[in-house]
């Protein structure tokens, strides 16, 4: 009887011993499965990403060369704004009967007025520089969250054997894996993807208005210096 009962214990042994083997196997197989369908979910997720950071660049590059455009058309009007009313004063101190002092006078409000009209052209651009900072900061980090994301999908499956013990409960394992991925691609097509691209599609519309904003605050500053220059050349005359 004692023989009986170890040989059928041996049996009871082998038999368990087998079909753990058999579900090892399988869930070897649903492993490398999920394991392949969390990779291509990885480089989807990339491969966007790699596009994102391009297009940022590329608009926060255009927001920065229309910016200078506006700043060196701006400089140009300024300065051409200052150098006919000096002119007007120099061809004024050579008449007869001019008040030399009075028109340097005129001279040094012009020198004012420009160093002014500089600042402001400063304040334009400051604003503009800290918004294209502002942005090139929260692109990054949406761009750097998003690459977390990606990162830990490819790592998923190897994480699950972390976490779970496969041997006693492999069903509980693979129930894991099918809940993770189908919740990663819910989130990655429903939230981070749709959200990241409205974020850049905002950046291409808004940056022709970040633009023109920096254009009439520039245009402001010129406004503000011909009504100055425009009480100057009043007051040569008088001069």
């Amino acid at each position: 009887m004692k023989t009986f009962a170890s040989f059928a214990l041996c049996v009871l042994f082998a038999a368990v011993s087998v079909t753990a083997q058999l579900s090892m196997r399988e869930l070897a197989e649903i492993t490398e499965d999920y394991r392949v369908r969390f990779d291509e979910l990885h480089e989807d997720k990339d491969d966007f990403i790699r596009l994102a950071r391009v297009l940022i660049r590329a608009e926060l590059k255009g927001l920065n060369e229309a910016t200078l455009v506006n700043l060196g058309n701006a400089r140009n009007d300024i300065d051409d704004i200052l150098a006919d009313t000096r002119e007007e004063i120099a061809n004024a101190i050579l008449e007869p009967n001019a008040n030399e002092q009075c028109l340097l006078g005129l001279v040094d409000r012009v020198i004012e007025e420009g160093r002014r009209a500089g600042e402001g052209m400063s304040s334009c651009a400051a604003d503009k520089i800290q918004i294209k900072e502002g942005l090139g900061d929260e692109f990054r980090a949406l761009t750097n969250t998003l690459q977390r994301i990606a990162t830990a999908a490819s790592e998923y499956t190897l994480y699950t054997f972390a976490i779970h013990n496969s041997f006693t409960d492999p069903e509980e394992h693979v129930e894991w894996l099918e809940e993770n991925f189908a919740n990663q691609v819910e989130f990655w097509d429903n939230v981070a993807r749709p959200e990241a691209q409205e974020d850049l599609d905002n950046l291409e519309i808004n940056r022709p208005a970040l633009v023109e904003e920096n254009r009439a605050c520039l245009s402001a500053v010129i406004a503000n210096l011909n009504t100055a220059m425009n009480t100057v050349r009043g007051q040569i005359n008088s001069c």
